[in-house]
């Protein structure tokens, strides 16, 4: 009698990353029929066999002929753009770090400077890997259903840095303590070929010999091989995971184990799009939009029905009997009737035109663009909106994306430290330290700056009114250099405009001083220079 695979493993470990990958995958079950659904609608072409337990195919579901729609192709590939360039440009420092909780005052002005220069190294880092690429590939129309995930690694230390788009039929997910995501494991089904690439040199050396002689022996056959990361919550120090590798028919062979520390050191990256607090995965827009796109598709079939109908209609001819018709007539078809009726070979019934209310659904598509957060201010008059309404419109699309998008910017920040660790381990960049102690520092999103350009204009506006009221009140008791300080640093445009150190101030005085004097009718600079030659 065989075994079952728990009594089968060889250590405990083994036995608690097969039952994680386990629980895993009774989740994603429950939603495996809702993920088909949307890549039928958004992507037929892809595999949509999305059980990791089985081995991937080559032969995939022949039905995309069957789609009457191609709205949700359109609807998606908006989403993830607009997605990227909201919270992810390419063109600009998306992610920054500030002063991590209960920092000593003091400490971070220490360390700002060197935070600010390393950061600009991560994004550097971003650009010359395939990072945005990546993303183009794997975010299509993953993030539109809800969950995406990369993984995001160093080869070896003389490698740049690889991101890899992991597919929903590779990732399985569960939820932690605390409601984030906790176990994933990310399972691959490859050629025999690849199994000594991907693993490593270092995992290959640990596979036992018959199973590596099996693997080598059959180059054309398929290897699962199971990567599983888990946080160490008894560890209370450092951020602590699990991460534990399987190689196998059926990837229950466990070859490799390790703890990994340190912020950003778990390389699969999972990130979710409007969360819910009960479910790993996520209801993002094209599963929310599920119900108005079979309405959509269902309209298309039957104005495509009836323009058939109106071009080829059924007719009769002589006969004996009439045909059974309780099926229906079909497009084009003769049916017989009884003979010596006048005019037998005719029209049964003149097809009625098309009307276009049962068929329109501009409405429905006005729902899935706000849903899919891609309306676009529009004009729905004939005068033109004014520049400050088609800005208000502007700034209310940008909050209702904000809202959901807040927790997936928190997982998109996981990017930015993995980025950090991996320079980290490089000696790209060096650890924050004062006095010989790391500083904790925190991700921060500069798109909720947004908010602080208001700040801004009500200072603005106060410093208007004072200025005006109390003018020489005003001016001793404002400290213009911190204002001027704490205006750039607001509206974050130190990197264009630079104040002049302190002791320097005192020379551009004197400079300007002169200059004043030069331009001064009667002064003596103005006198003692000669006028130019007639």
């Amino acid at each position: 009698m065989a075994k079952s695979p728990k009594e089968a493993a060889t250590s405990p470990l083994e036995m608690e990353a097969r039952d994680r990958l386990e629980a895993a995958r009774a989740w994603k079950a429950q939603w495996e029929m809702d993920f088909r659904e949307c890549y039928f609608f958004a992507s037929p072409h892809r595999q949509r066999s999305l059980n990791s337990a089985s081995s991937a195919t080559i032969a995939r579901i022949q039905d995309a002929g069957e789609l009457n729609t191609d709205e949700a192709f359109i609807l998606c590939g908006d989403f993830v753009t607009e997605v990227v360039n909201a919270f992810m440009p390419e063109a600009k420092s998306w992610c920054e770090r500030g002063p991590g909780m209960d920092l000593p005052a003091g400490v971070w002005d220490k360390v700002k400077d060197q935070i600010k220069k390393d950061d600009a190294a991560i994004f550097n880092a971003m650009k010359a890997s395939n990072l945005y690429p990546e993303v183009a590939k794997g975010f299509y129309p993953d993030l539109s259903i809800g969950v995406v995930s990369l993984w995001i690694q160093r080869p070896h230390s003389a490698a740049a840095i690889v991101n890899s788009a992991v597919p929903l039929r590779e990732l399985e997910i569960n939820l932690g303590p605390y409601g984030e995501i906790d176990d994933r494991f990310a399972v691959r089904s490859t050629r025999n070929v690849h199994v000594r690439e991907l693993v490593g040199e270092e995992i290959w050396n640990k596979i036992k010999p018959d199973l590596k002689k099996e693997i080598e022996g059959s180059a054309k056959e398929r290897t699962q091989v199971i990567w599983g990361f888990w946080r160490r919550w008894e560890d209370k120090g450092d951020e602590c995971w699990q991460h534990v590798v399987m190689v196998g028919k059926t990837g229950n062979n466990l070859v490799h184990d390790v703890e990994i520390r340190g912020e950003g050191c778990c390389p699969l990256w999972v990130g979710r799009f409007n969360p819910t607090p009960d479910s790993p995965f996520a209801l993002g827009p094209l599963i929310q939009g599920l119900p108005s796109l079979r309405q959509i598709d269902e309209a298309e079939l039957m104005l495509q029905e009836n323009a058939e109908l109106s071009l080829r209609p059924p007719i009769t001819f002589p006969n004996t009997s009439f045909s059974n018709v309780e099926q229906g007539f079909e497009s084009g078809m003769g049916y017989p009737i009884e003979l010596g009726s006048q005019d037998a070979i005719k029209n049964i019934y003149e097809v009625p035109p098309a009307n276009p209310e049962n068929y329109a659904y501009e409405q429905k598509l006005k729902k899935l663009r706000k849903l899919f957060y891609v309306d676009l201010p529009e004009q729905t008059g004939d005068t033109p909106p004014t520049l400050g309404q088609w800005l208000d419109e502007m700034a209310r699309a940008q909050r209702r994306i904000g809202t959901p998008g807040l927790p997936f910017w928190r997982d998109l920040s996981q990017i930015f430290l993995r980025y950090k660790y991996l320079l980290e381990k490089s000696a790209a960049i060096q650890p924050v330290q004062v006095d010989g102690r790391n500083v904790a520092t925190l991700p921060r999103n500069p798109a909720q700056a947004a908010a602080q350009q208001q700040e801004l204009a009500e200072a603005a506006r106060t410093a208007q009114i004072c200025g005006s009221m109390f003018p020489e009140e005003w001016k001793i008791n404002m400290d213009g250099r911190d204002t001027i300080k704490n205006f750039i640093e607001k509206s974050r445009t130190g990197a264009v405009l630079t104040l002049r150190p302190i002791d320097k101030v005192k020379d551009a005085v004197d400079q300007m001083a002169k200059i004043a004097m030069t331009r001064t009718p009667g002064g003596v600079e103005e006198s003692a220079t000669p006028g130019p030659a007639a």
